[in-house]
């Protein structure tokens, strides 16, 4: 690992122990600058060390392994690992494939709805979980309700916004929230419409995909009762992994898999019979975890993160002709920011900054539009967003 001095330890800007904190990660492609770290994130080498390991031992000792100590000393200590990081307990966690995965467990085993009651999300949630909350319109007859947000969007309006739809919808009983809005990075009010939803009665299904490893997660502070997760994007575990936490005593609200009897009632790990564990991923996450870590945690990565979002958000934010979709404010935002240009569709700016910047991007939808959103790491170098900026302050000129 770098050596800092004591008093500039993990500090953000520090360029020199950063690179050396890049020079643990694979070498990226020399063809393409990726600013699209927000779908997976890289296994430093200690990580995928573990990884290719947990593939050979299991690989070696098959059965006999995966149906004995695989189960208690890789399961359980990864489970235990899970509840102190997000600062719930063991048996409150449950593990899945990945945050998809994890979201829907909670969607579609929430059994406490009737028909006519009304279940509420927004449009800056991910596809998938929309979809979910959708389909419960069909599966248990309730009423959908989606609420129609328009970025950018101020802390404020988001609460006046969820405020509004709880009162106006007919029987609240349900609502989705992410943490952090996947296609903008914006960080949700979670305690301010939590305490709504509490006064409605709403049980709040937290989506926090993009927020474990890069913001603070303490399911106790925010006062949560169920959420999902991934391990793959900000904690650069492999992909495969994903967990569950359901506090203790609301479990009985999310029902059994598919009426599995491997585990009693009362077991949260009977709310997924998922079959063959990935196997690998488990063994390898407590690294990732570890690593997490020894570069200073989430304090030190949100730190990183924000400096380098304002490093290269600052210089565009007022440029004619590029409307920044994402908070000014670096502590309202994450390492995802979301912008247009004007007279380019998302995808049109996508090919622009791929084909004559070599900078990759990915366009994101939002219901009524597409957006184009920009993820740093953080092991991003300041080089690459210089060429960023460069790019729009060309691209806005030609667009006048």
């Amino acid at each position: 690992m770098p050596q800092h001095s004591a008093s500039s330890q993990y500090e953000p800007k520090d360029e020199a122990w950063w690179r050396g904190i890049a020079r643990l990660y694979p070498t990226p492609p020399a063809d393409v600058i990726n600013l699209e770290h927000g779908y997976f994130g890289a296994m430093a080498a200690p990580v995928f060390a573990a990884y290719e390991q947990g593939i050979r031992y299991a690989n070696e000792q098959l059965s006999p392994f995966l149906r004995g100590e695989f189960v208690h000393r890789h399961v359980e200590v990864l489970r235990s690992k899970l509840a102190e990081l997000i600062h719930a307990q063991p048996h409150e966690i449950l593990l899945t494939r990945s945050a998809t995965e994890s979201m829907q467990v909670l969607i579609g085993q929430y059994h406490g709805l009737q028909p006519g009651d009304s279940v509420i999300w927004s449009n800056l949630d991910y596809p998938a979980m929309r979809y979910a909350m959708h389909s419960l319109q069909q599966r248990r007859g309730v009423v959908p309700v989606e609420i129609p947000l328009t970025l950018p969007i101020s802390r404020d309006e988001l609460i006046t916004r969820y405020a509004a739809a709880m009162c106006a919808a007919v029987r609240p009983k349900l609502l989705l929230l992410s943490q952090v809005y996947p296609a903008n990075g914006q960080q949700a009010p979670v305690t301010e419409i939590m305490a709504l939803a509490r006064e409605h009665g709403i049980d709040v299904l937290l989506d926090s995909a993009h927020a474990l490893g890069q913001v603070a997660v303490d399911v106790q502070h925010l006062g949560v009762d169920f959420a999902g997760f991934n391990l793959h994007k900000w904690l650069g575990a492999p992909p495969g992994i994903g967990f569950v936490y359901i506090r203790a005593s609301q479990l009985h609200k999310i029902e059994p898999h598919f009426g599995d009897r491997d585990y009693p009632a009362d077991d949260i790990r009977c709310r997924l019979h998922a079959g063959m564990p990935a196997v690998a991923p488990i063994m390898a996450a407590p690294a990732a975890l570890d690593f997490h870590e020894e570069v200073g945690g989430t304090a030190a990565k949100t730190a990183r993160l924000a400096w380098l979002r304002n490093y290269w958000v600052s210089r565009v934010a007022h440029l004619p002709g590029l409307q920044l979709l994402s908070p000014v404010e670096a502590e309202q935002g994450t390492a995802l920011v979301a912008f247009a240009i004007d007279g380019m569709t998302a995808q049109e700016l996508h090919q622009a900054l791929l084909q004559r910047f070599r900078i990759f991007t990915v366009a994101r939808n939002i219901g009524y539009t597409d957006v184009l959103r920009a993820t740093v790491a953080t092991t991003t170098s300041t080089d690459e967003l210089d060429q960023l900026v460069a790019a729009l302050m060309m691209l806005t000129s030609e667009a006048k």
